[in-house]
C-alpha cells in the first residue's frame, strides 16, 4: 500500500506513558513519531498531582501488590506483578539518571496490607504551575531535547494490519486529512482510558452518571482500535474514583478536598452512608449502592453538608488537581461559588434541607447523631478517624451536590510482561504494545500513584521491546 509517512516506532498518545516509551525507544536507537489527539500533550499525567509509585524492597513490595491485586479474585497474572515490582524499584533511578530529583510524599493506600512499608509515593522535585506539573514538565522537556517529532491535533483513527494480523501502522487524522503512517518496527498505544465516553461508562461501570476530573481527550479511542485488531480486554469495571463537583460551565469536574473536617456526606434521603475519609481513589465502592426498592442509586448524586468553620477554612476543592487546573480559580472563602449557586447556604439546617430537597427532620437527626460521635470521640457508624471528628455546629450551613468523578479508568486491552497487547487466547498481537492507564494492571483495588508508576514501568518496557523488533 501507499504510505503518507513512515517511522520506525509510532506512539499514539502523548501523556506520561507515551513520553517514556518514546524516550526509551529513541535512546535504543529507533526513529519515533508521537501523535496526540489534543492540542498539546500531557493528558491525565498532567491533570494528576504528579506522584509516581516507587518500591524500596522487592519482596515486601511484591507482597503488598499481591495482597492488593489478588484481593477477592486473581485478575492479573503473578508474573505481571513481579515485573511491575521490579520496574518500580527502578523508577526513581531512571528519572534521576535523566537529571531529575525526586522526593517521597506518601505511602501505601492500604497500610493494613502486609508489605505496605515498602511502598513509596514520590514526586519529581520542582515547581507545579497552572500549566504543568513537575512530572509532566520533566518528561516533555526530555522528549523535546531528543527532537522526537510530535504531531498535535492528530488523533489516530484506526490501526493498520497486514494479512497475518501484525500491526504495521495507523491512520492518523492530521489537518483534516487521513494519513496512512507506516510503523516499520511497532505501534505503541498510550492514549488513555474512557472517562469521556458515555456509552462505555454506561456499559462498563456499575453506577451512573460518572463525571471525570481528567482530560476530555480520554474517550476510549485506544480500546476501540485495539478491539478492531483483535485484542482481549480486562477489568473494564476498574476505576480510580473521587467525589467531586460538576457544573455545565466546565467539561471536567472539580476535585473535592475540604480543608477542615466539619462536614459529612449524605445521600438523597439525608442519611450519612460512609466514612468521609475513604481513600480518595475508592469512592466508587461507597456510592455504587443500588436501592432495589426505589430502583435508584441513592448516593448518585449525594451531598456534602458543612458549616461556617469549614467554609472559612479554605476552598472546598483542590484546584491543583484535574483538567480544570489553571482554568478557574476557586475562591479561598468559597464566597464566589456561593454567589454562583454552586454552594447552597442557609442560616438553619431546616432551611438548607428544604433548598436541596431533603427532609429537614432526617437531616437534623443525621447531623445530631454525627455531632454526638464527635463529642464521644468515636464514630460508631463508619469508624471515621477520631482526629477527623469535627462537629457541624456553626451556622450558616452549606451544601454542595457531589458526583463520582473519575481520576481515571484502569481497564482496556490486556497486555503481558513485555507490554505486548494480547489476543483473547493470550498470544501477542504482533508489533502492538501498550502502556499507561490504557489496560492498566490494576483491577479491583488501586494504589495511589500506581498509574504514573505504570507509565514509567511499562513505558520503558514497551519502548525497549518495540525498538528491538526487526524492521519491515
Amino acid at each position: 500500500m501507499d504510505w503518507d509517512k513512515e517511522t520506525e516506532i509510532l506512539v499514539i498518545g502523548f501523556g506520561g506513558a507515551g513520553a517514556v516509551a518514546a524516550i526509551t525507544a529513541h535512546d535504543e536507537g529507533a526513529e519515533v513519531l508521537i501523535t496526540e489527539k489534543m492540542s498539546k500533550g500531557g493528558g491525565n499525567t498532567n491533570a494528576a498531582l504528579g506522584g509516581f509509585l516507587s518500591i524500596n524492597d522487592f519482596d515486601k513490595g511484591l507482597q503488598y501488590l499481591e495482597n492488593l491485586c489478588f484481593r477477592v479474585a486473581k485478575a492479573v497474572e503473578s508474573e505481571m506483578l513481579r515485573t511491575y515490582t521490579e520496574e518500580c524499584l527502578l523508577n526513581s533511578n531512571w528519572l534521576e539518571s535523566l537529571g531529575a530529583k525526586t522526593h517521597k510524599y506518601g505511602g501505601a493506600s492500604f497500610p493494613q496490607l502486609s508489605g505496605a512499608d515498602a511502598i513509596e509515593k514520590r514526586m519529581i522535585t520542582g515547581k507545579n504551575t497552572d500549566d504543568e506539573n513537575s512530572f509532566w514538565n520533566f518528561l516533555r522537556v526530555n522528549v523535546e531535547k531528543r527532537k522526537i517529532k510530535v504531531w498535535n491535533n492528530a488523533p489516530a483513527q484506526e490501526l493498520i494490519t497486514d494479512a497475518s494480523g501484525a500491526v504495521i501502522g495507523a491512520v492518523i487524522l492530521k489537518e483534516g486529512n487521513r494519513l496512512s503512517v507506516k510503523a516499520k518496527k511497532s505501534v505503541i498505544l498510550t492514549c488513555g482510558g474512557f472517562e469521556f465516553n458515555e456509552w462505555m461508562k454506561m456499559n462498563f461501570l456499575k453506577g451512573y452518571p460518572y463525571h471525570s476530573l481528567g482530560t476530555p481527550g480520554n474517550s476510549g479511542d485506544g480500546i476501540q482500535m485495539a478491539q478492531r485488531a483483535g485484542a482481549d480486554l480486562w477489568h473494564l469495571f476498574s476505576v480510580s474514583t473521587a467525589l467531586g463537583f460538576k457544573t455545565p460551565e466546565f467539561k471536567a469536574a472539580f476535585f473535592l478536598r475540604p480543608i477542615a473536617a466539619n462536614f459529612i456526606f449524605v445521600d438523597k434521603n439525608g442519611k450519612r452512608f460512609a466514612s468521609e475519609f475513604t481513600d480518595i481513589h475508592a469512592y466508587n465502592f461507597i456510592v455504587e449502592y443500588f436501592d432495589l426498592n426505589k430502583l435508584e442509586y441513592p448516593r448518585i448524586p449525594c451531598f456534602i453538608i458543612f458549616d461556617e468553620a469549614a467554609r472559612t477554612a479554605g476552598p472546598m476543592v483542590l484546584s491543583s488537581l484535574g483538567y480544570n487546573r489553571g482554568k478557574y480559580n476557586w475562591s479561598k472563602d468559597n464566597s464566589k461559588e456561593i454567589k454562583a449557586g454552586w454552594i447552597i447556604s442557609d442560616s438553619s439546617i431546616n432551611g438548607l434541607a428544604e433548598k436541596i430537597s431533603l427532609e429537614p427532620e432526617v437531616l437534623k437527626k443525621t447531623i445530631s447523631r454525627y455531632n454526638n460521635f464527635c463529642e464521644s470521640g468515636e464514630d460508631q457508624d463508619y469508624q471515621r478517624p477520631e482526629e477527623k471528628l469535627s462537629p457541624i455546629d456553626q451556622g450558616p450551613y452549606y451544601a454542595m451536590q457531589l458526583w463520582p468523578c473519575l481520576l481515571n479508568t484502569q481497564g482496556g486491552p490486556r497486555r503481558n510482561v513485555k507490554a505486548q497487547v494480547l489476543y483473547p487466547d493470550g498470544n501477542p498481537i504482533p508489533r502492538l504494545y501498550s502502556a499507561g492507564e490504557l489496560g492498566s494492571l490494576f483491577g479491583l483495588l488501586y494504589q495511589g500513584a500506581g498509574n504514573l508508576g505504570e507509565c514509567l514501568a511499562f513505558g520503558r518496557i514497551a519502548g525497549k521491546e518495540a525498538a528491538g523488533n526487526i524492521m519491515i
